[in-house]
């Protein structure tokens, strides 16, 4: 069972977003030029296009290499709305008008567009930055609307409506990735174990629950592991409660990085742990013994060497999960009544 991942940061998600955001717009940004004869584009046009795209690609590396970050996004917000401010400008003014075409590429363009408005600006700041960049390039368009073909405004058209369009959508997708999130994390704070960070007493009913179904279904045999620490009250005692709790962390990850993908690994409480193995009989047991071994031969930080008991027992026909933690713990008990520090098997 791996141990619950760490999310990174919010401006870290961010970052991975924009590696990905800005080559887009450095593609765009080339292909507007290549794909078009060079000798009718003004020669500013063409400045600002290989200027940007030359910036974009050194601001791709700063933020590869988390370098002024905070600088490089709103740099790029500002390029990124006066590129295309202008470009549509040029667009409607020398080409609509002139030669009665169509925007083209520029609805193609929009998501990538809106969506940095949004990234860079968060949700309700980037709503109302993404509607100043739309009501500017609507007066603009309005501005010249009587010197424009039937196929021109009905570009134009388009292009305003599905402006709007992806302005409502990512506005409210921001929302639903929101709300997944926070059921996301409500579900791990509810599933896991907020010391060690493995799965909760809560997780590990669900586990057993779903184990004993398929198990009277199928007849797929499954194991149990419980273990605690040995004389854990000592620790507390003659070290502190800290130093319990970061010995229970060290158990944790250091029973972790032993098992594959064939165990399920929790916390049952205190200082008690259970890992539900697809093994059964000796297989389990060898497992159990390999991890007692590892445990009593680590030095743990602040407590020094200490052992643990494991007591082992397989799913049987007719068992609950009350039945089946009941012999586990009894061939716990049994090893604490033997002088500790060992495995008992109890079938």
């Amino acid at each position: 069972m791996p141990m619950l991942i760490k999310f990174g940061s919010l401006n870290e998600l961010k970052i991975r977003i924009y590696l990905w955001v800005v080559p887009c717009i450095i593609i765009a940004l080339i292909s507007n030029t290549l794909l078009q004869n060079i000798d009718a584009i003004y020669k500013f046009n063409f400045t600002i296009n290989n200027t940007l795209s030359i910036w974009f690609i050194i601001s791709w590396f700063l933020l590869y290499k988390r370098l002024f970050v905070q600088f490089t996004e709103y740099s790029n917000l500002a390029l990124v709305s006066f590129y295309h401010v202008t470009t549509f400008f040029d667009a409607v003014r020398n080409y609509m008008v002139v030669l009665g075409g169509s925007l083209g590429d520029f609805i193609i363009w929009m998501p990538v567009i809106t969506l940095f408005f949004f990234l860079t600006l968060g949700t309700k700041r980037g709503l109302y930055y993404s509607i100043v960049i739309f009501l500017t390039t609507f007066v603009m368009g309005i501005m010249y609307l009587n010197n424009l073909s039937s196929e021109s405004i009905d570009s134009l058209g388009q292009y305003y409506f599905a402006n709007l369009v992806y302005i409502i959508v990512l506005y409210y997708a921001q929302h639903v990735f929101k709300s997944y999130a926070d059921l996301e994390m409500f579900k791990k704070h509810a599933y896991y174990d907020s010391l060690t960070r493995i799965a909760n007493r809560l997780r590990i009913d669900e586990w057993l629950e779903k184990k004993l179904k398929v198990f009277a279904e199928k007849k797929e045999g499954f194991s149990v592991i419980f273990f605690d620490i040995d004389h854990f009250k000592l620790v507390n005692d003659n070290y502190g409660h800290k130093i319990g709790d970061e010995v229970l962390i060290e158990l944790a990850e250091l029973i972790h990085h032993q098992l594959t993908n064939r165990e399920l690994f929790g916390r049952w409480g205190g200082e008690e742990f259970i890992i539900i193995s697809n093994t059964v009989g000796e297989d389990t047991v060898k497992l159990a013994e390999h991890l007692r071994k590892v445990v009593s031969e680590h030095g743990f930080k602040g407590a020094g060497n200490l052992t643990a008991s494991f007591g082992v027992t397989n799913a049987k026909p007719g068992d609950s999960i009350d039945s089946l933690l009941n012999r586990a713990d009894k061939g716990l008990y049994a090893c604490k009544y033997s002088g500790r520090n060992q495995v008992s098997y109890i079938k």
